[in-house]
Order: structure tokens, then sequence, then C-alpha cells
């Protein structure tokens, strides 16, 4: 049996590669935690993955995790807390050179033969300097640390890219709609125009399993290849009018200059703000990197994913 070590395991990406190859008889499932004492890992020991203590700001706890394990599942986040504290670029750095830890103790463990990595499109690079992301950028930048210092495993990196997450919709107070006092109707505000394309990735608590696992079945077939978890592509406007359908209630959508979100939600109303300027120039993901793509379809997975609707109706109750 092979073991595949999961990183973020407790959230929403990584629980859902644990949800997924759990299941797969082929796989065993290790799951790295600053607290293996945490009530949430005491609940993945009951569902019945291994859990090892590990720190991405720690190298050498993650050599130590890293074991014996057959796959790797690398994910880090953006501190969003950081970017209210000190920047968006310092919480920038804070990841890459997390991505850039884990990839380092990936590299040492001999039994390695998969590293997938979950990054975002290289928007700064994309955009000639003129539209950077950091929260996209400095995860490829620590992809590039890869390919420039780490040969051997950038041959067996796998990328996965994932589109805008429905969930914000639910949880993500930069992202989830304005009631308009006792009209019963809400407004959906963003700093986008009302006719550009949203790139969705569906249900990402489903979806992220499904596609790794994939992944992993391909094998060489997916190295130095990207997966891009996308369902939908709709304009800003045709996702007021999904929620509407979901929610039931009335909805429309207001598109707002940059400042007005600095000024509600402070510089992480700047970095949503970058994310989806952007996606305005720059839509279609899969033209990002055409020759690197793998396709949903060579996985045999494009049946297999929720969509965006399908991810509404899952967090229904907590959309208004």
């Amino acid at each position: 049996m092979s073991t595949i070590t999961v990183l973020g395991a407790t959230g929403s990406q990584g629980g859902s590669v644990v949800a997924a190859l759990r299941e797969n008889p082929r796989w065993k499932v290790r799951a790295v935690t600053r607290n293996p004492e945490s009530q949430a890992a005491k609940k993945l020991i009951y569902m019945g993955v291994e859990v090892v203590a590990g720190d991405a700001d720690d190298e050498t706890s993650l050599i130590k995790a890293f074991e014996g394990t057959t796959a790797v599942f690398a994910l880090t986040n953006f501190d969003w807390k950081i970017v209210m504290q000190k920047g968006r670029d310092a919480a920038g750095q804070i990841e890459k050179q997390q991505q850039i830890n884990i990839a380092n103790a990936a590299s040492k463990t001999p039994t390695l033969k998969h590293y997938i990595m979950s990054s975002l499109p290289p928007a700064k690079i994309v955009s000639d300097g003129k539209l950077p992301v950091p929260h996209f950028d400095f995860k490829h930048e620590a992809y590039q640390h890869i390919q420039g210092n780490l040969p051997s495993l950038a041959a067996k990196t796998t990328r996965v890219w994932l589109g805008w997450y429905p969930s914000n919709m639910a949880f993500n107070p930069f992202m989830k709609m304005i009631p308009v006092n006792s009209s019963g109707a809400y407004i959906w505000m963003q700093p986008s125009k009302e006719d550009a394309i949203l790139p969705i990735a569906g249900d990402v608590e489903h979806n992220v399993g499904v596609v790794v696992e994939g992944i992993l079945e391909a094998g060489a077939k997916s190295f130095n290849k990207v997966a891009i978890v996308i369902t939908d592509y709709l304009k800003m406007t045709d996702v007021v009018r999904v929620w509407e359908s979901v929610s039931g209630s009335r909805a429309a959508y207001v598109g707002v200059p940059d400042s007005t979100v600095e000024t509600i939600y402070g510089v992480g109303g700047l970095e949503i703000a970058s994310q989806l300027r952007w996606s305005e120039e720059f839509p279609d993901w899969h033209r990002v990197e055409p020759g690197h793509v793998i396709s949903l379809e060579e996985l045999g997975l494009a049946s297999k994913l929720r969509n965006f609707k399908q991810a509404l109706e899952s967090v229904k109750a907590s959309l208004t």
C-alpha cells in the first residue's frame, strides 16, 4: 500500500484529499498537523487517518513527517491576518517560504514518487507586471524555486490550480451578499465589472480530492502538468442569478471601484480586488500555460465534479 502525506488535512482542500483517498484501498493517508492532540487531529485519527506532527515553518519536522511516503499533497495558506497586520507581500513571502520548506523536505524523501502542489496562476508574469496578485504570485514563485533548485522534484510535480471558492458567498465577509435594509433583497458588491468572468472551482470539499486521486492514477502522465479545477466560467451577474435560484432571495450585482473595498475592508479588500481585476483581463485559466495543462477530460474526471450551483446548495443555510 502506498502512503500519501497531506498538509492542511483539516481544511477544505486537504480535507477533500483525505476524504477521497481514505476510501481508496491502494492508499494509506497520513495527515500532517502542528498539534496532533487537537480535536481536529483526533477526529482524523478516529477516521483511520495516521496523524503526525509537522510544521510548514520547520523543514526538519517535515522531513520526519514525510518518512516512507509515496506522494505529498503540498498545501499552504495565504494568511489574511498577516495581510491585515503587515501587508500583502509579507503574507506572500511567508507562504512562499513555507512552500519551499515543504518542497525541500519532499526532495529529501527517497521513497517519494509524486509531488502534488496546490498553486495558482502567475498573475504578475501573465500581465507583464501590470496586475500582480500576491496570493497567486508567491505560490508560483515557490514553484519556480522548485524548477530552478530541485529539478528531480520538479520532474515528478503536478500543480493544482483551484478557481474561486463558492463557499466565499457563505463564509467570507468580503464576498457575502449584503442585505438591503428590510426589503428582503441583497446586493453583491465587488470590485469588478458586471460582465467580467469569474472562474469558479465548484464544490471544493468534493472536487479537490477527486482531482488529486485522478492525478495519482495518471502517474507520470501528469508530471510537469497543471490540473485546473474550474467547473464554471460565469459573468458576475450570472453568479448572482445562480445565488438567487439557490437562496430563494432577490439580489443585484453592484460593481465598485477598488478604493471602495479598501475603505470598507482595508488592504484585504485590495487583495480581493487584485484577483478580480486580473480575472477581467485574463478570465480563461486554460490559456495561461496551455502546453502544460492536463485536462479533467484526460484525467477522466469531468463528470465526477460538482459545479457552482451544487456547491451553493451544500452551504444554502449560510447564504443569507
